[in-house]
């Protein structure tokens, strides 16, 4: 493994354990073995290193989407890939061995953090929730019911991850 690597899987566990502000350089090369030199010829700062990790270990399985052929596809198969989505993003928290509810802080904490993944994360929603109401629409449904079908089918999978994490099992499918 490399310095680079070593820092960045220390860096989100770290990030996991205390968050970002409980979490200093000093702690993360205590833990790696590594200097501060070799820190900072990979990272320019804390702050370079918690936006690599958000970026790294929590990537949306939504960016390899193909948007125009997502927007044509049924009401039902939109509905799979987005179950499928959620599926992935459980099992990214799962692989990476963390708690998950500590895994969803960090996540959330980032979203104040850093605006470009907030922006980028919201997106996503609209994406999605967009491309399914137009299913929806296709359909036969107005606009508004679509709109609300489709707001209320993401926030039910949300829902069950949010419980997932909480109680310990995982998302229903």
């Amino acid at each position: 493994m490399s310095g680079r690597e070593a820092i960045l899987e220390t860096g989100f566990r770290l990030f996991l354990a205390h968050g970002f502000d409980g979490t200093g350089i000093n702690h993360i090369l205590g833990e790696t073995g590594l200097s501060k030199g070799a820190f900072y010829h990979h990272f320019a700062s804390k702050q370079a290193l918690y936006e690599e990790v958000i970026a790294t270990f929590f990537p949306s399985p939504f960016d390899q989407m193909d948007w125009d052929a997502h927007t044509l596809m049924a009401s039902g198969d939109q509905k799979d890939a987005i179950r499928e989505f959620y599926r992935q993003l459980a099992e990214t928290g799962d692989a990476a061995g963390a708690d998950l509810t500590r895994y969803y802080a960090l996540f959330f904490d980032s979203l104040s953090r850093l605006p470009r993944f907030r922006d980028e994360v919201s997106e996503i929603y609209r994406r999605a929730i967009g491309a399914l109401a137009a299913a929806l629409v296709r359909e036969g449904a107005t606009q508004d019911l679509a709109d609300a079908d489709a707001r209320r089918f993401i926030a039910e999978l949300e829902g069950e991850i949010y419980l997932a994490a909480v109680i310990g099992s995982a998302p229903a499918q």
